[in-house]
């Protein structure tokens, strides 16, 4: 019984101070981790909207393959007006042609949704580096379509369907989504933002979360 004693004895005095600080700063530096990263979830449709995953090669400039923890949906026009540059067509450009590091999550048009990067991974988008908290660092973006042979009333409303989904995915509230022009100079999202229909986008996200 003596030897026992000894031996709680030797083991107690084993873990010092600067053992049980060093301990402590590996336990918080875990939980921080955790906290600053957030696992994707996988979105097959939106409301009735199908969505396509075509994911940007991993390596690839455009996916840097950084975590990060969600707080906005950030909105964004293609300012592509040419015929046929749809959202299948921008997902073939992110896919394959993309020579620089412009990137975003999601691309939307008058029929369907493609996501090009996980929502848990960082995408260059909000023109604001690395900032934390920022557009690029902690936004999922939005890209919609404004081709000419498009409709970009139902990308609209495509768009706030994705949107509702993202939200209650997240655990995100309305004021969480934002425009790009909230992160930069730039006039984008260039329509919405001209003809004065953040609010309307606003009302129509949450008619479909509450549509259910």
């Amino acid at each position: 019984m003596k030897r026992r004693r000894r031996k709680k004895r030797v083991l107690r005095g084993c873990l010092s101070p600067a053992v049980l600080f060093l301990l402590l700063v590996l336990v918080l530096w875990i939980l921080c981790a955790r906290s600053c990263r957030q696992e994707s979830v996988e979105i097959t449709e939106a409301h009735g909207v199908p969505v396509q995953t075509l994911y940007i090669r991993e390596g690839d400039a455009a996916r840097p393959g950084i975590k990060r923890k969600i707080k906005y949906i950030v909105l964004h026009e293609t300012g592509n007006s040419a015929k046929g540059a749809d959202a299948a067509r921008h997902a073939m450009y992110l896919r394959f042609n993309n020579e620089d590091d412009t990137s975003w999550h999601y691309t939307v048009d008058e029929k369907e949704i493609y996501h090009h990067i996980p929502d848990g991974e960082v995408a260059w988008h909000a023109s604001d580096g690395l900032d934390n908290p920022g557009g690029n660092r902690n936004g999922i973006g939005i890209e919609l379509c404004v081709n000419s042979d498009g409709d970009f009333e139902r990308t609209f409303d495509n768009a706030a369907r994705l949107v509702a989904v993202l939200l209650d995915a997240y655990d995100l509230k309305p004021d969480d989504i934002r425009q790009h022009a909230d992160f930069t100079n730039k006039n984008c999202p260039e329509t919405i933002r001209n003809n004065g229909r953040m609010e309307a986008f606003v009302t129509l996200v949450e008619q479909y979360r509450t549509s259910e």
